[in-house]
């Protein structure tokens, strides 16, 4: 990835759209941006990061902060950042929500790939990072090393090691295996023990007398044991059929034996029943005699009812005789009653017809009437209406008056809106004012928590300093001790030697009064000079103290100016504290808030009176049409005016031409309608009376000759009836109450036909039976069968007992060889799946590392040869940047169950030993982190099919390396200009701006940040 152009606008100290082009950057291959610390140097790395990932560069600063505190409510916050992307351009716009006088704006993020168009914060976010195959955080510690978190990636653990790289080279797959051989290793474990724990479920229900658990011998035993069984049940069966078989012949003897009895009995009990049956031949001779009287009878009930049914015939017509009597005098009444009617129709039908013109003529007057009501009501809804309408009219006049007087008030009021907006003008600019100085404020309270860290910080450093000199001078005032009393030593050893008489060698003396002693403790050579090897590093401390001691001095002379110089140009003459600062920002915030209090009011001012024009321009309009409406009203009030005179011209015609037309009511002409009506009803009801006095006189005729007729025929036909029946009854009984006494009887004939029947049939039947027995039963005689039966009895028990623990066998049988074809089953699935789960066993063993000594997974082993390059490519620039000191290695011990395999550690040649990165110095930190970072972007870029990460950003760390070490890393990143590689740094050191020659320079400015690239 290579950024080709960057756009601010309104981003953290950039107010103003900035522009960033890196094209000649990138040809350049190695930049510096330099510039006024605060003034937007890592804002620049901020960008690009919020641009790919919508974040800060840094992890101690928030997104939520880069709204630029000089920007206006109409200027948004946006970053926009082109670059390229294996061979290809792409362009991503990012723009921050906020609030705008109250109201949200909401972001605006999109990303254009080719023609495609992704839109939204987390859908950009997600494609950027698939783009580049990282996400935020494995960016920062990728390629973009911010400012306290340069050497991340140096003291990151092995997981986090591991999360980096899978991204980078795209080893997820592995891991993936990794947990799919997991989770089927589970299964088929899971799945094997289910099978198992079935099996020996199986196996204790049988209750055999074995093992408790399935073994490879069980079925074998299983089998063996089923084939007792049924050799058993073979043996069990053969002995049931000759048991049933003695049964059986034992039982068929019986059985004729207890036939013959009960044919013998049932031959007595025939016999007796027949004689029973010969006691009661006269009952049934009576009853055969009565049955033929009754039928006798049945044959003449219908003459005799015959001759009832006429008789009844006849008396209703006799009584209808008696009812046409009746109907006759009434006739005779009706016709009276006609007649009477008759003399009052002629005066009815005059009466008729005088009532008849009466109401024709109300009828016209109250027509009149209706008309001169019509025309009052027009007139009393016009007097109304036109008494509103003069009542409206007078509100209107009333109302345009107010309106005039109104808009007069309002238009001197507009005339004041240009001298509120000069003054808004000038109160802005106040309001920036103190938000300028406010910020000033905030600047110089940082500055002096600065350069009171920095005055602490030379304290500390002073006291090392102090405190290394004086270990320095104790040690080489150990030194020169132990160098005395080498000399001391010697000169021991010479006078040890010397003899009276024999001349010194040191001073040529013949006598030796007081000879030096020899002292025996003195320090060995090797000692001694590990003794000055140590003091020479001791001194090379001291001056390295000092020198740190010297430089915050510095620092701190740097800060104090910076400091004089912002209070000159806040003019703040008192000396500086927290509470000045608090004194001074409650001043300033106050002073802001009152500012803007009244801008506020202003503004609300202007915003009322452009409401107001626009107010004023609407009523303008209104009074205009007010006015219209006024003369409309005044043609409206006439209008009514001449309606209402029409309407009472009307009514004073109508009176003119009909003075009695009041008397005229419709209560008369109701009276009038109610007589005419019952006038006419009276006329009509004599009409009916006479038509339906005819119709009557005609039935009672037509009744009257046809009941004669019908009488005379009934008693006809009675007569011949009724010498019919006396007859029958003469040929058949004796007298009337023979036939009376066997009609009675004629429901019980079909019960004495079936008794009568039953007993013939039931004679007949007994007679063929007992003739039947008779040759069945000849010669035999019955026997007693109790022994027989006891004998049966005691074998049937037997059979019982012998069949219950036959098929109780047999169940157990059947149920033992259920159970074995079961297992049979089971076994034979338990066996593919313990070769599936031995097979997956094994590969997730050898995946996550279980089955090898180091405890790696297959993924961390891949990884590990990847890191393994990475440190190889590392170690060529860490050798550049120390001299050949140090080199990176993986360390492969393990240091736990599979979460090493990505540690490093450090080989210090000058010391020869192993050392944990976390314990190399500031400045040493910073050359393997450069290192680890330029081997790692390297590895990327040979790795086949690897992510495109070509770029790297470097903020500040320079500072902490000396002259020697500077240089080095300075060699170190131009020599990585030739492999395509481009690097960006930020700092303040000097050489940095010598020896890099390609740059961006940012500067204060009164409303933020600017900057210049120099290519």
């Amino acid at each position: 990835m290579k950024p080709l152009k960057l756009v601010m606008q309104a981003f953290s100290t950039y107010l103003d759209k900035t522009v960033v082009d890196f094209e000649g950057l990138n040809r350049a291959g190695l930049y510096l941006i330099s510039g006024d610390t605060g003034a937007g140097k890592t804002t620049l790395f901020d960008a690009i990061c919020f641009a790919l990932y919508g974040e800060a560069s840094g992890s101690n600063r928030s997104s939520d902060v880069f709204r630029s505190e000089y920007a206006t409510n109409d200027i948004p916050t946006l970053v926009e950042l082109t670059f390229m992307v294996g061979g290809e351009d792409y362009f991503v716009h990012r723009e921050m929500a906020y609030y705008s006088s109250g109201k949200p704006k909401p972001s605006n993020d999109y990303l254009m790939i080719g023609e495609e168009l992704v839109k939204g914060k987390k859908e950009v976010t997600n494609a950027i990072k698939n783009l580049l195959g990282v996400d935020a955080t494995q960016f920062k510690q990728i390629v973009m090393l911010a400012q306290g978190e340069f050497s991340k990636l140096l003291y990151a653990s092995s997981n986090d090691r591991v999360k980096i790289f899978r991204n980078i080279f795209h080893t997820s797959s592995l891991q993936a295996l990794e947990d799919k051989l997991k989770e089927k290793d589970k299964e088929l474990g899971e799945l094997a023990t289910k099978k198992k724990t079935e099996l020996d479920t199986l196996l204790l229900s049988l209750s055999l007398k074995t093992k408790e658990h399935y073994s490879s011998a069980t079925l074998p035993y299983v089998k063996d044991y089923l084939d007792k069984m049924q050799d058993e049940l073979a043996i069990k069966q053969a002995e049931r059929v000759k048991q049933a078989q003695l049964y059986k012949d034992k039982h068929d003897h019986y059985f004729l034996l207890k036939q013959d009895n009960e044919r013998l009995e049932q031959l007595e009990k025939l016999e007796a029943e027949r004689n029973e049956l010969l006691r009661q031949q006269d009952v049934i001779a009576a009853s055969t005699k009565t049955i033929d009287q009754i039928t006798k009878a049945i044959a003449i009930i219908p003459q005799e009812m015959a001759c009832l049914d006429l008789e009844k015939t006849i008396q209703q017509l006799q009584d209808e005789e008696k009812a046409l009597l009746t109907m006759q005098d009434n006739l005779h009444q009706q016709t009276l009653a006609y007649q009477e009617a008759l003399s009052h129709q002629e005066e009815l039908t005059a009466q008729s017809e005088q009532l008849h013109d009466a109401l024709q003529q109300a009828n016209r007057a109250l027509e009149f009437v209706a008309s001169i009501d019509k025309n009052q009501k027009a007139i009393d809804k016009n007097v109304q209406a036109m008494n509103n309408r003069q009542h409206e009219y007078e509100a209107l006049q009333q109302a345009i008056v107010k309106k005039e007087k109104t808009l007069h008030r309002d238009q001197k009021s507009l005339a004041e809106l240009p001298d509120f907006k000069v003054a808004l003008s000038k109160m802005e600019q106040q309001v920036e004012q103190y938000t300028d100085r406010k910020s000033k404020i905030h600047t110089l309270a940082d500055q002096f928590d600065q350069y009171n860290n920095k005055v602490e910080n030379y304290y500390e450093a002073h006291q090392l300093y102090v405190k290394t000199l004086k270990h320095y001078e104790a040690q080489e005032s150990e030194l020169n001790k132990q160098y005395e009393l080498r000399m001391q030593g010697n000169y021991g050893v010479i006078a040890s030697q010397l003899k009276e008489g024999v001349a010194c060698p040191v001073c040529g003396s013949l006598e030796h009064p007081h000879p030096a002693k020899r002292i025996e403790h003195v320090l060995s050579d090797d000692r001694l000079a590990a003794l000055e090897k140590n003091i020479g590093s001791l001194k090379r401390d001291v001056d390295l103290r000092y020198d740190e001691a010297n430089e915050k001095k510095t620092a701190i002379t740097v800060s104090k100016q910076e400091i004089a110089l912002l209070k000159s140009d806040l003019k703040i003459e008192e000396e500086l504290d927290k509470d000045v600062f608090i004194r001074l920002l409650s001043d300033i915030t106050q002073k802001k808030q009152e500012a803007s209090k009244s801008y506020q009011e202003t503004y609300d001012q202007i915003q009322f009176l452009e409401n107001l024009s626009k107010s004023v321009e609407l009523s303008l309009k209104e009074f205009e049409r007010q006015k219209q409406r006024l003369i409309d009203m005044e043609k409206e009030i006439l209008r009514y005016k001449s309606a209402i005179d029409v309407a009472k011209a009307s009514i004073a015609t109508i009176k003119r031409q009909y003075p009695d037309i009041e008397s005229y009511s419709k209560d008369r002409v109701v009276s009038l309608t109610q007589r005419y009506e019952a006038c006419k009803q009276k006329l009509s009801a004599i009409t009916k009376m006479g038509e339906e006095l005819k119709r009557n006189q005609a039935i009672f005729e037509t009744k009257q000759q046809a009941n004669r007729s019908n009488l005379e025929k009934t008693r006809s036909k009675y007569e011949a009836s009724k010498h019919d029946f006396e007859e029958a009854i003469q040929q058949r009984f004796e007298n009337i109450d023979a036939y009376r006494q066997a009609k009675a009887q004629k429901a019980m004939l079909e019960k004495m036909k079936a008794e009568v029947d039953a007993y013939h049939v039931h004679k007949g039947a007994l007679e063929k039976q007992i003739e039947t027995n008779k040759k069945l039963v000849e010669g035999k005689k019955k026997v007693d069968l109790s022994a027989l039966e006891e004998e049966l009895l005691q074998q049937e028990r037997s059979n019982k007992e012998q069949d219950a623990h036959y098929y109780a066998l047999e169940n157990s049988y059947d149920h033992a060889m259920s159970i074995y074809k079961k297992m049979v089953k089971i076994e034979k699935e338990n066996k593919q799946v313990l070769e599936d789960y031995q097979r997956y066993h094994n590969l997730m063993l050898a995946t996550t590392g279980k089955n090898n000594a180091n405890k790696i997974s297959f993924e961390r082993f891949v990884l590990a040869s990847y890191f393994e390059n990475i440190i190889t490519f590392a170690n060529t620039e860490l050798a550049m940047l120390t001299s050949g000191r140090y080199v990176f290695r993986r360390r492969s011990e393990a240091k736990g169950n599979g979460g090493q395999g990505l540690d490093l550690e450090i080989l210090d040649y000058e010391s020869g030993t192993y050392r944990d990165v976390k314990s190399l110095s500031g400045g040493e930190s910073f050359k393997a982190s450069l290192a680890l970072a330029l081997g790692l972007s390297t590895m990327i870029q040979n790795y086949s099919g690897g992510i495109e990460l070509n770029t790297l950003f470097i903020d500040e760390g320079f500072g902490t390396l000396d002259d020697e070490s500077l240089s080095q890393a300075i060699d170190v990143l131009m020599k990585l200009r030739e492999t395509d590689k481009v690097i960006g740094i930020i700092s303040h050191v000097g050489e940095l701006k010598n020896r890099i020659e390609s740059g961006i320079i940012v500067r204060k400015g009164e409303r933020g940040s600017h900057l210049t690239v120099t290519a």
